[in-house]
């Protein structure tokens, strides 16, 4: 999301060295924190995804458990 919005505010350009540094620029951006955080959301979403769990309950054990290292094993007894 971070570097497809900054890209796209990009000017046009059909020159392919234009838009490769233009990819370039974009990815650059990106804010190491960001980078960080969506690492930490797709470790906790995988470790959900192959204990079992749909997308949709990953997806909600991923942001009720955000500040946790690893998915309580509790939680699998209530789902």
């Amino acid at each position: 999301g971070f570097a497809k919005r900054d890209y796209r505010e990009k000017p046009l350009l059909t020159k392919e060295a234009d838009l490769e540094r233009n990819v370039v620029d974009a990815l650059d951006s990106v804010p190491l924190k960001s980078m960080r955080q969506f690492y930490t959301w797709s470790l906790h979403f995988a470790d959900a995804y192959t204990k079992g769990l749909s997308g949709k309950q990953a997806t909600w054990v991923s942001k009720k458990y955000r500040g946790h290292r690893v998915i309580p094993e509790s939680i699998f007894n209530k789902l």
